[in-house]
């Protein structure tokens, strides 16, 4: 995926430069307990679910003018103030989220039937971005603002959105519905006072049975009473109608392996990497379509952990001991060839 603009360029056989941009909104977003899904599930199912959510999520990007940077297995990320510079760049990032939180809940698990949970962060500062590699280039966002998001995401809460200060401070005054979840450890960063979007001036989000549904609004300016609240709808299998539901928060319960997946969730979009699995054969010229920048990070102990683990986890498939295969999640394709998730 590139910008139109740095797309022309390649094309025409112009040189990209990598630009800094002061300020930007990235959001990053994750299913909750996606790692059962896809244990619990065939391939197949589990392609036809995030095709279905990842629809719903572009045509969002499209109507709030944010860009769509990549996919990563389950995880969704958008940036507003690339690759054009914009002073409103937390505003248009703030409406996708409040959008895709309900858009998530109108896709079904496979496992479960139920609707989908996501967990959602947003941090708001400089980056630089740029197109790395040469046989499949990516338009990859550099930074520690990249790594604040991701930790806003993986130390969120499902079916909430999670917000860093300095985005909480850029919607202030502007019609957001916000509440204090106070401070937080927040890995690699230390203690962070985090918040978290309920809605804006003209609707609120359904907010999940927790600790954090009995906390008031911060800013009293708004007659929240009167701003009505969005119900969760749940479509129906089979016939596409939808109906109203009301949607319980998710346990909270981890696996070890997604605990260790949120430990590995990738700092930083550095290096290209090829993403995974397809339930056809493919040519031996083609190339995968998911893909990540991610780099790596040092533990405590010195030691480098390699977050690629995170992609591969989540994603690689076998069919057996020498086999390995790859598909495009966004474009799957109607295979029955099975295999199991890793």
């Amino acid at each position: 995926m590139l910008p139109e603009k740095v797309a022309h360029q390649l094309k025409n056989g112009q040189k990209v430069e990598a630009e800094k941009f002061d300020q930007v909104t990235i959001l990053f977003s994750d299913i909750v307990t996606f790692t059962n899904i896809a244990a619990a599930c065939s391939p197949l199912d589990v392609v036809k679910m995030l095709n279905d959510m990842y629809h719903r999520f572009d045509m969002k990007t499209t109507v709030h003018g944010v860009y769509k940077v990549e996919t990563i297995g389950d995880a969704y990320m958008v940036v507003s103030g690339v690759p054009e510079k914009t002073e409103v760049h937390a505003q248009p990032v703030a409406n996708f989220a409040l959008d895709m939180v309900e858009e998530a809940a109108c896709v079904l698990s496979p496992a479960t039937g139920k609707p989908l949970q996501i967990r959602v962060g947003i941090h708001s500062g400089p980056v630089v971005a740029g197109v790395v590699g040469l046989k499949m280039p990516r338009y990859c966002l550099f930074g520690d603002t990249v790594n604040t998001a991701s930790r806003m995401e993986s130390h969120g809460i499902p079916g909430r959105i999670h917000l860093s200060p300095s985005t909480y401070s850029a919607l202030q005054g502007q019609g957001y519905l916000c509440k204090s979840r106070g401070e937080n450890v927040i890995k690699g960063k230390g203690v962070m006072h985090t918040y978290f979007l309920v809605g804006n001036s003209s609707h609120r989000i359904s907010e999940p049975d927790d600790e954090f549904s009995a906390l008031s609004f911060l800013d009293d300016q708004i007659q929240h009473e009167d701003i009505p609240v969005s119900p969760s709808k749940e479509r129906r299998e089979g016939d596409g109608t939808d109906f109203t539901t009301q949607i319980s928060s998710a346990s909270t319960h981890t696996s070890p392996e997604r605990a260790e997946i949120t430990e590995q969730h990738p700092l930083s979009f550095h290096a290209s990497l090829s993403g995974t699995v397809s339930l056809k054969d493919i040519p031996i010229d083609s190339e995968p379509k998911l893909d990540a920048c991610i780099d790596s990070e040092t533990s405590q102990d010195g030691n480098t952990k390699e977050s690629d683990k995170y992609n591969r986890k989540k994603s690689k498939c076998c069919f057996n001991e020498s086999e390995t295969a790859s598909y495009d999640l966004e474009n799957p394709s109607p295979s029955s060839r099975t295999c199991r998730i890793l």
